[in-house]
């Protein structure tokens, strides 16, 4: 049977990589989690959110308005909003930047 990993496995393990520079293997041996869970993990925390993006505040701007700057883009999110539609939006910014 599979071992079911949670959140807070990934985020240790991203985490501790990062703050360590150790090589991924080496990080992941000790916690206990399969390399290749371990290799899919940082493709994903390096691919799922850009650099650049900044949150800034909209001025003037309602509480439940927040801007969110993406390069030289700057994308107002509304309360309500498809956090999905948001992050296609910001990655395709990315993908255009490069």
């Amino acid at each position: 049977m599979r071992k079911q990993y949670t959140a807070e496995d990934r985020g240790r393990l991203i985490a501790e990589v990062r703050a360590s520079g150790e090589p991924v293997k080496k990080v992941a041996a000790p916690l206990g989690i399969a390399e290749s869970s371990a290799y899919l993990w940082m493709k994903a925390a390096r691919t799922s959110a850009p650099g650049f993006a900044k949150l800034v505040r909209a001025r003037p701007a309602p509480a439940a308005v927040v801007a969110v700057r993406v390069g030289a883009a700057t994308i107002c999110v509304e309360a309500g909003f498809d956090a999905e539609l948001l992050r296609s939006v910001v990655l395709a910014l990315r993908s255009s930047s490069t």
